[in-house]
Order: structure tokens, then sequence, then C-alpha cells
């Protein structure tokens, strides 16, 4: 999420960039306009998408759901699909156990997470990891360590609001070329983030 926030930000810089994505934009929205109703299917399945694949990020498809829906109706379908994307993601680690879940991350990454991600932990808990844990490989995890799911689901809801706010806010700053608030935003997601995963580290430290 920050390196997409500091690329946009340069990109924002880029007269020349700017225009062309600006542009893209201007031509895909009337043919969204057409069938309102599929392209709101698939930009929630896009969405969907990237928070399950790591090499994959719904975040440039933002800025054409703020020009067509406007910036409420994209943070609904946006944490909708993110939401949406989570659930299958837990319902892979929880029912189809490791075998699948190593076909979708690597051995390293997995054993990193695994030992980091605490089994059988509070609200609380499943809430510090989501923010301290990448959100498109989190799902896996918390299904394949037996976290309720009402327990996962809570957290994952409540966690993915600001990311979706602030990636809408990221799509319209780029929009208005406010690279200044784009720059700045990165280094409040940095200090948030920091300061997530030291509260979780603590909470780690104090269960061994």
């Amino acid at each position: 999420m920050i390196a997409v926030l500091l690329v946009t930000g340069l990109l924002a810089l880029s007269d020349t960039v700017h225009h062309q994505i600006v542009a893209g934009l201007a031509l895909a929205e009337p043919v969204i306009a057409q069938h309102p109703v599929l392209g709101a299917l698939i930009f929630m399945g896009l969405a969907a998408l990237s928070a399950m694949l790591m090499f994959f990020s719904g975040v440039l498809l933002v800025p054409i759901g703020v020009q067509t829906w406007g910036e409420t109706g994209c943070f609904l379908m946006l944490w909708s699909g993110w939401c949406l994307g989570g659930l299958v993601t837990y319902a892979i680690g929880r029912r189809l156990k490791r075998p699948a879940v190593q076909r979708m991350l690597s051995g390293g990454m997995i054993d990193r997470y695994e030992r980091r991600i605490p089994e059988g932990g509070s609200f609380v808990t499943a809430v510090l990891v989501q923010l301290a844990v990448p959100s498109d490989v989190s799902g896996y995890f918390f299904g394949l360590l037996g976290y309720p799911l009402r327990v996962y689901f809570g957290a994952l809801m409540l966690t993915e609001i600001p990311y979706a706010l602030g990636t809408v806010f990221l799509g319209s700053a780029f929009l208005q070329r406010q690279y200044v608030l784009l720059l700045s935003a990165a280094g409040v997601a940095l200090v948030a983030l920091g300061l997530a995963w030291l509260r979780w580290r603590h909470e780690r430290a104090s269960r061994l």
C-alpha cells in the first residue's frame, strides 16, 4: 500500500503519464456506464482477486471506480470485493488445508507467517494480525490455523475499512494530481503500520 502511494505520487508528477491515464479512464467510463451492473460485478471481482493474489493489485482500478460511481460507491464495492476475496482465501486454508495454500504461496512465506500468527487468538489479536500482515496472505493462515469464521471475518471487515477509504482517497488525489497529499498519506500509513506491528510483536512476546 505504501509503495503504491509513493509510485502513484511520482506518476502524478509526470504530465505525460498523468494525461495518458486520465484519457484511458475517460474511454473506459462510457463503456462501464452502458453496462453498469456488469461493470460493477467485474470491478468487485477484480477487487476480490487482488485480495487473493500477491502479484495483482486492484488499486489501479480505483480511479475508474471513482469517476464512474463516485467515492462512496467505489469505496463500498472495493471494500465488499476485498472482504469477498478474504473469505475465499480463508475457505481455501480452512477446507483445502496446506496442500492448497502451498499452491498459492511459497514454502518460505508459509513457514514465516505461520510462526508469527498465534493459534486460536482473540478478536483483538486477529485485528492486529490483519493490520500487520498483508491481507492477500493473512486469510490463508487464519483458515489454516482454525480461527473461527466470525473472528476472522469481523477483523477483516473492520481493518479493510481504513484501507479501502485510503485507497479511494488515493484514486481521487491522483485524478486531481494532489501528489503532496499522496506522499503525506504514505508517511501516515507507514507510521500506522509500524505501530500495529510493534503492538502485535509485544502481544506475541507476552504469550511466550
